[in-house]
């Protein structure tokens, strides 16, 4: 008989485990999704294509590409699909499948201990291996890295008769260190005056707007426990917004969420927020992926790497996607090591702490992320424009100060408050980052930074040409700058735009997508296309508007990213790290790019 790999001890199955899509339980289906190899020479027509299309001056504006045409970029080669569906039948897949993009193949295990790759096997240490000797399955239910025919970007594995998450409250660490960057449980409203109508006054919108084409569509994606509660939005629409259309807010798989979870608020309030703002369109709320793993640590990494690499071969795309979980980005949290290695401490015990910090360091590694970037640049290809919240831990953490009574925690809390660390998705530069503001003494008129607000420069991703000539105003110009080996000031800078956060960027990021629904549906019935990666687009008019009696953009000139360290970067007028360009109007936003 085959050794059953969930028995494996409970620490070994922590790190091993973690980053995977659930735990293997014997004769359980599953996939294998395995991401095929991408020329380099290719994947950077790729972006040349992406940035020619998100452009305003250029020619190919606008033109958004199909699967198929895609496809010529991102296809991994005949041999390398042939050689692959070979490796997974001889594994003991029952049936392949390739994605559309020609970049995954997919391999469907049904009660794999009896296939012929899986069956007559032995265990050794950590791994399990033919009678032969030869390695083929890792004891965590991965095919072993050597036996790969190629090296392959990703191999994930997906249960097939996955079971609701636990609801874990076991990782270390306080809930102040241990939110997810957009997180909204801590922060409940000052008081009565944050309503949906009130908010949309605020920005000038018609409080009774809504979409009427049937071609909008908005989504809003967690993993874990993420999800909403009918019974709850229904209430909602009742007290807030009685025009909200429930029957237009559906769930995109069979995973609902788990009342009680730490992304179950996530998903309710980003739910809330974009069918309040995008009225009457219709919202698909996602969840892939309900792996424990997926909710604290970096099992987030691969089911958002699985998420977006799905997503972007679908037939239908959504036309504006929402995403407000995330962390420290993979390059913030190997700098934060990096640093700590140097002041004597271990690099495997700083990894290991992070891991048990609640949606701190949830990406394995750079080259995941790179991955990731690339799905979300043939989503804006298709016409998707993404939008991520900038974080609540000001330009220092995903959220606040790490927890714990040690040198080791006393010495990552001075290392953060030394440096800037951006987090990601908001920090890629394919998507639109998404701050937060306050009002002034309750007063809607009187926009301020949210004290929690994210922002900052990615130290991964270069700065792209459409933020050169501002940003580089800024850093000349701007009061109170922190340090200048803190941060790199030729990185995407972020956020680019900002809204009300009083809940965490959380409440922000799916108000703004909404509200870019709006306007997406005013420009489909008008026989225009989606705006897709609208960034470039928004910066040049926001450029333009500052002189212009419409405005665009409200500045917001009040607040930093300071948190609780003595550094940080400084409210100003135009963009800056803080609220990027401030909150939008919307009679500014149909004017300048509501038409073409």
């Amino acid at each position: 008989m085959a050794p059953r790999l969930c028995s494996l001890p409970t620490a070994l199955l922590v790190v091993l485990v973690a980053p995977l899509v659930g735990c293997v339980h014997e004769g359980s289906d599953f996939q294998l999704v395995v991401g095929l190899p991408q020329a380099q020479e290719s994947l950077d027509a790729l972006e040349q294509l992406f940035w020619d299309v998100a452009t305003p001056d250029s020619p190919e504006y606008l033109h958004h590409r199909s699967i198929e045409t895609l496809s010529h970029f991102t296809e991994a080669g005949s041999e390398i699909i042939a050689a692959t569906e070979e490796w997974l039948k001889k594994l003991g897949a029952s049936s392949t499948e390739v994605s559309p993009l020609r970049d995954v193949v997919v391999g469907r295990f049904e009660n794999h201990y009896d296939a012929p790759g899986i069956s007559n096997m032995k265990m050794s240490g950590n791994s399990v291996s033919s009678r032969s000797g030869s390695l083929l399955w890792t004891a965590s239910g991965l095919p072993h890295k050597s036996n790969h025919p190629y090296d392959f970007d990703f191999v994930l594995r997906k249960e097939l008769s996955a079971s609701q998450p636990l609801l874990s409250r076991g990782r270390g660490g306080s809930r102040s260190s241990a939110q997810p960057v957009g997180h909204n449980h801590l922060f409940e409203a000052p008081d009565e005056g944050y309503t949906v109508e009130n908010m949309k006054k605020a920005l000038g919108v018609p409080v009774d707007l809504q979409a009427s084409n049937a071609a909008s569509l908005q989504m809003v994606w967690g993993p874990g426990t993420f999800g909403y509660s009918p019974a709850e939005l229904a209430e909602f629409a009742r007290e807030q917004c009685p025009l909200l259309n429930l029957t237009r807010v559906k769930f995109d798989t069979k995973n609902h969420g788990v009342a009680g979870g730490d992304n179950f608020g996530e998903g309710s309030l980003d739910t809330r927020m974009i069918a309040s703002f995008g009225l009457n369109i219709e919202t698909l709320v996602s969840n892939t992926n309900t792996s424990t793993s997926t909710e604290e640590g970096n099992g987030f990494g691969q089911a958002f790497l699985d998420f977006t690499v799905e997503l972007a071969s679908r037939k239908i795309v959504p036309n504006v996607l929402s995403l407000s979980l995330g962390s420290l980005s993979a390059a913030s949290c190997d700098l934060m090591c990096d640093k700590a290695v140097e002041r004597g401490f271990d690099r495997q015990d700083c990894e290991n702490y992070f891991q048990t910090q609640r949606q701190v360091c949830m990406y394995l590694t750079q080259k995941q992320v790179r991955r990731i970037n690339t799905a979300m640049m043939i989503l804006g290809l298709r016409g998707v424009s993404i939008f991520g919240s900038s974080g609540d831990g000001g330009s220092h953490f995903s959220f606040g100060p790490y927890s714990g009574f040690s040198k080791l925690v006393d010495a990552l809390n001075e290392i953060a408050c030394e440096y800037q660390f951006p987090v990601y998705p908001t920090g890629s530069p394919y998507i639109v980052s998404v701050g937060g503001t306050e009002w002034k003494d309750g007063d809607s008129s009187k926009p301020i930074a949210w004290s929690r607000t994210g922002g900052g420069f990615s130290w991964q991703f270069d700065m792209p040409a459409h933020q050169v000539q501002t940003v580089t105003n800024y850093l000349n110009t701007a009061q109170g700058l922190p340090p200048g080996s803190s941060f790199n000031a030729r990185g995407r800078a972020y956020p680019d735009i900002s809204d009300v956060a009083v809940q965490g960027t959380s409440q922000s990021a799916p108000l703004i997508a909404g509200l870019f629904s709006l306007l997406i549906d005013h420009r489909l019935n008008k026989g225009l296309p989606p705006l897709g990666y609208v960034a470039p687009r928004l910066w040049k008019e926001a450029e333009a508007a500052a002189s212009s009696s419409i405005p665009l953009m409200e500045d917001v000139v009040e607040g930093s990213t300071n948190l609780s360290c003595s550094n940080g970067f400084q409210s100003s007028e135009g963009w800056d790290p803080v609220t990027g360009w401030g909150r939008p109007k919307w009679d500014g936003l149909v004017h300048y790019l509501g038409s073409d």
